[in-house]
């Protein structure tokens, strides 16, 4: 049986997805993960991510995986990702996964689940 072309390039990581295993995760292409369709709805903790280019026989293309307290999903989605970049550096950990529609058909985006913030005194 001949080897198929799989290879996974990590471009760019952030919290808990910087992880050695993540990583020989990647390099044995044995990320297992949810598509961010099947988690609309959900409420979830994002604790890392990870851009990965992923080139196959068929095809090249990227995505991302977001570490969450219900475990690895995926997404392709760019809007996302910067909504999730974008919330993280406010701290915000929990957020609601929504899909929006958008000119072009729908995507999917972060709502961040407001709580009390202590201010430093």
């Amino acid at each position: 049986m001949a080897n198929k072309k799989y290879s996974v390039e990590i471009k760019e990581v952030y919290g808990s997805m910087e992880n050695p295993v993540f990583k020989k995760m990647a390099e044995r292409g044995d990320i297992t993960s949810t598509k961010l369709d099947d988690m609309i709805g959900a409420t979830v903790k994002i604790t890392g991510y990870a851009v990965c280019h992923i080139d196959t026989e068929d095809k090249s293309f990227d995505m991302v995986y977001y570490s969450t307290d219900s475990g690895i999903i995926s997404s392709g989605s760019e809007i996302f990702l910067d909504s999730v970049k974008s919330y993280l550096e406010d701290k915000v950990e929990r957020f609601n996964i929504v899909k929006i529609k958008t000119s072009k058909g729908s995507t999917y985006k972060v709502s961040p689940v407001l709580e009390m913030v202590e201010e430093d005194a």
